[in-house]
C-alpha cells in the first residue's frame, strides 16, 4: 500500500489556504453579495472536502460535506443574504480551523453535530426531497481523468434533473447514462441524489445525477444530442475542473497504482490514543516564483564558471607574470563580488512574503469585535503588496492583534459619543505598510478618542508603576509610552477583549525581538497612530562594528539611533545615574565594558566614541573604545547549549575568520 504521509505537509498548506479564501469571501459576501463569491466558496470548501476525505481525515469531510450542501442551497435558491445565515457560515468555516488545529496538534476532535444541526435547521425545507452529492473523483477516477486530457479530451460535466412525472427514474437514468457513454466514449464518475430518511419513493434517488465524462465532442454538441429527450426537464453542460488534491493523490507514476490500490490507500488516522504520542507540525514552507528560481540558478552557473576561471588562473599561474596573473585574477573576483551580492540578493527574495497574508486575517477579526462591543468598526488596509520576511510576518500577528484589539475597546468610541463629537458614526481602523530605505514601515492609525497622556501617568502612578519622581519628569508624549509598561491598563473593569494590562507589553517586547522601534503619535479626541519599523529581513543585517576590551562586537545599524563623540565633560549625573544630553533629551550613559563586563582599557584620545541605541521606545547611549564602521554580516544563531545570552543575537564570520558576536539592542536599552 502506497504512504501517502508525505502529502500531509502540502495538505495542510492547501488548506490554510483555502480557509483564508473562505475567510475572506464570506467577509466579502456579508458587504455585497454575488453569485461569483458563492462560487468561490462553494470550490473551496469542495476542495478541502476532497482533500481531507483523500488524508483519511473523516470528521473535516463531513464537516465540510454540510458547508457544501449549504452553499449549494444558497447558490440555488440565492436566499437573502441574512445575518444568521452569515454567522453560521461562519461558525461553520471556526470549526473546521479548530479541526484542522487539532488535527495538527494530533488533539482529539471536538464535536461539532450541533453546528451541522445548526446548518440543517436554516436551510432544510419541506421541498427538499434529498441533495445531490457534487461528485469528488477517487484515485483511480483520477488517473483516468488525467489519461484521458493527456490524450487531448476535456472533462465535463452533465447535469440532468429528471421530469417530475417522469415515470421509473431509475430506468430512465440507466438508459441516459449508456446514452451519454456511447455519445462521449468515456464515463468518469457519477453522483446521484442521497436518499432521505422516511422517503416514500426510492425512485426519487434517481431524480438529478452529474455525470462526470471524458469527450472530443463540442459542450455545444452534446448539448444538442441530449435536449430531445422528453423526460429532461434540466441539463447543463459545463467544464469539470480537476480540484488540486485530485491531481496530488495521483503523483505516483500512473503505471504504479492499480485501481485496487487506488481503493485501499490511505492515512492513518490522528493518534489520540495519549499525550506522549505527538503528531508532528507541518514544517514551514515558503512558496517561490520559477522566475526566481531559474534567476538563482543562473547566478549558480556564473559561479561556477569563476571556479573554473580561478582553477586554470591556479595551473597557468607559474607560466604567467605576477602582474598578468593580479589583474586576472582581481577581474574574476569582482566579477563573483557582484554574482555574490546578486545571489545574496535573490535568495532574501526567495524568504519574502507578501505582508497582505498577515493583513488579511485582521478584517475577520475587527467584524467579531464589532459584533461583541456593539461598535460599527470599519477595517482599510493600504499596502498589501509589500514584501518581508516571513519569520517577521508571523512575529507581527500577535502585536497587531493586540494593538487592533486595544483600540477597537478603548480607542474608539460608541456611536452615541461619536455623534457627539461630530464623528460618523462608523469608527475607522486604518493599516497601511510601505518600504523606506532599508526596512519596512507599518503605519496602524485609528480614529477614535486618542491617548490623554496626562490620564496615563495618573494611572501609572496609581498603579504604582511610577514614581511621584518619575512623573514630574515626563513630558506629556514621554507619558504616552507607559501604556507598554508591564500591567499597565485604564480599563475600569476586565473584559473579554482587554483590560488585563498585557497586550501593549507584548506588543513591546515582539517588536523588540525582531529589531523593530515604534512610535506614537496621538491627539486627545482626534486619534492615534503607531508606527513600527521594521528590517527586511532577520537573515541578513547591515551592523556597525566596533570595539570593546580589544574584542569586536556588532550593533545592528537599524538599531544605531547616532554616532557621537563627547568629552568627559559632557557626563552628568542624573538622580544618581549618568546620563548625556542629546538634542535636548536626557540620555541615560553607560560604558559598554562595564555592561559586559570586560575590563576597561586605558583612553588614548580627549574624546569619547559614543553609540546611541534605540530599541522600540527606549534609547540609552554607549561609550565604545573604537569605531570600525559598517557592512553586511549573516547573522548566525549561537544555538542552546551556550545557556541564557540574553545580551547577544546571534554572531558572525568576519571577512577574516574571525568571529564577532552581535549585541542584542533591546537588552542594552533595558537598564
Amino acid at each position: 500500500m502506497m504512504d501517502l504521509s508525505a502529502y500531509r505537509d502540502i495538505f495542510i498548506e492547501e488548506l490554510n489556504d483555502q480557509l483564508e479564501r473562505m475567510d475572506q469571501s464570506l467577509l466579502a459576501l456579508e458587504l455585497s453579495p454575488s453569485v461569483e463569491l458563492v462560487q468561490t466558496l462553494f470550490r473551496a470548501a469542495h476542495t478541502i472536502k476532497g482533500s481531507a476525505s483523500t488524508m483519511d481525515f473523516r470528521e473535516l469531510s463531513d464537516l465540510t460535506h454540510e458547508v457544501e450542501y449549504a452553499l449549494e442551497w444558497v447558490r440555488e435558491k440565492k436566499p437573502e443574504m441574512t445575518s444568521e445565515l452569515i454567522d453560521t457560515l461562519f461558525r461553520s468555516l471556526d470549526a473546521m480551523k479548530v479541526l484542522r488545529d487539532q488535527y495538527i496538534r494530533g488533539e482529539a476532535y471536538a464535536d461539532f453535530r450541533a453546528v451541522v444541526r445548526e446548518i440543517k435547521d436554516l436551510i432544510q425545507t419541506p421541498a427538499v426531497v434529498g441533495k445531490l452529492i457534487i461528485p469528488q473523483l477517487q484515485p483511480a477516477e483520477s488517473i483516468m481523468a488525467q489519461v484521458a486530457i493527456v490524450s487531448g479530451k476535456q472533462l465535463l460535466s452533465i447535469h440532468v434533473v429528471l421530469e417530475q412525472k417522469c415515470m421509473m427514474k431509475a430506468a430512465r437514468y440507466h438508459i441516459l447514462r449508456q446514452r451519454i457513454e456511447d455519445i462521449c466514449g468515456t464515463v468518469v464518475a457519477t453522483s446521484l441524489m442521497e436518499s432521505q430518511p422516511g422517503a416514500q419513493n426510492e425512485d426519487d434517488h434517481y431524480g438529478q445525477f452529474i455525470i462526470i465524462v471524458a469527450t472530443s465532442n463540442d459542450q455545444q454538441q452534446l448539448k444538442a444530442e441530449l435536449s430531445s429527450d422528453s423526460d429532461i426537464h434540466m441539463l447543463e453542460i459545463d467544464p469539470y475542473l480537476l480540484e488540486s488534491n485530485e491531481v496530488a493523490a495521483t503523483s505516483a507514476p500512473l503505471e504504479l497504482i492499480s485501481e485496487t490500490e487506488q481503493t485501499k490507500q490511505s492515512l492513518p488516522t490522528v493518534n489520540t490514543t495519549g499525550p506522549d504520542e505527538k503528531v508532528k507540525a507541518a514544517q514551514p514552507t515558503v512558496r517561490v516564483s520559477v522566475e526566481r528560481l531559474d534567476h538563482l540558478m543562473n547566478l549558480v552557473g556564473e559561479l561556477l564558471i569563476d571556479q573554473t576561471s580561478l582553477a586554470d588562473l591556479s595551473g597557468s599561474g607559474a607560466r604567467k607574470e605576477s602582474s598578468t596573473l593580479i589583474r586576472s585574477i582581481s577581474g574574476v573576483s569582482d566579477h563573483m563580488g557582484r554574482v555574490i551580492k546578486e545571489l545574496q540578493e535573490g535568495v532574501m527574495k526567495t524568504r519574502m512574503l507578501p505582508i497582505d497574508q498577515l493583513f488579511s486575517r485582521f478584517p475577520r477579526l475587527v467584524r467579531d469585535l464589532s459584533q461583541k462591543l456593539g461598535k460599527d468598526l470599519e477595517l482599510v488596509i493600504q499596502g498589501g503588496e509589500t514584501e518581508l520576511d516571513r519569520m517577521i510576518i508571523e512575529e507581527l500577528s500577535d502585536p497587531l492583534i493586540h494593538l487592533i484589539r486595544n483600540s477597537a475597546d478603548h480607542g474608539i468610541e460608541s456611536a452615541v459619543v461619536r455623534a457627539e463629537n461630530g464623528k460618523p458614526s462608523k469608527g475607522r481602523i486604518t493599516l497601511t505598510s510601505f518600504h523606506e530605505e532599508n526596512h519596512v514601515v507599518i503605519r496602524y492609525s485609528d480614529d477614535g478618542k486618542g491617548i490623554d497622556g496626562e490620564k496615563i501617568k495618573a494611572s501609572a502612578l496609581g498603579k504604582g508603576i511610577i514614581s511621584e519622581e518619575q512623573a514630574t519628569r515626563l513630558t506629556t508624549q514621554e507619558a504616552v509610552h507607559l501604556i507598554f509598561e508591564p500591567g499597565f491598563s485604564t480599563a475600569s473593569s476586565v473584559s473579554e477583549v482587554s483590560g488585563r494590562g498585557v497586550g501593549m507589553d507584548i506588543v513591546r517586547s515582539q517588536i523588540g525581538r525582531l529589531n523593530g522601534i515604534i512610535d506614537i503619535d496621538t491627539e486627545v479626541g482626534v486619534g492615534t497612530t503607531f508606527t513600527i519599523r521594521l528590517p527586511l529581513t532577520l537573515a541578513i543585517i547591515k551592523g556597525l562594528l566596533v570595539k570593546v576590551s580589544g574584542r569586536v562586537l556588532i550593533l545592528p545599524m537599524y538599531n544605531v539611533a547616532e554616532i557621537v563623540r563627547i568629552s568627559p565633560e559632557d557626563i552628568q549625573m542624573i538622580q544618581g545615574q549618568q546620563a548625556i544630553l542629546n538634542h535636548g533629551r536626557i540620555v541615560p550613559f553607560h560604558r559598554l565594558c562595564d555592561r559586559l563586563n570586560y575590563p576597561r582599557t586605558d583612553r588614548k584620545s580627549k574624546t569619547i566614541p559614543l553609540v546611541i541605541v534605540r530599541s522600540v521606545d527606549k534609547i540609552a547611549a554607549y561609550a565604545v573604545d573604537e569605531i570600525i564602521g559598517n557592512q553586511e554580516v549573516v547573522i548566525k544563531t549561537l544555538g542552546t547549549y551556550l545557556g541564557a545570552m540574553n545580551h547577544l543575537s546571534g554572531a558572525t564570520i568576519l571577512g577574516n575568520g574571525k568571529v564577532a558576536l552581535i549585541l542584542d539592542a533591546s537588552y542594552l536599552v533595558s537598564v
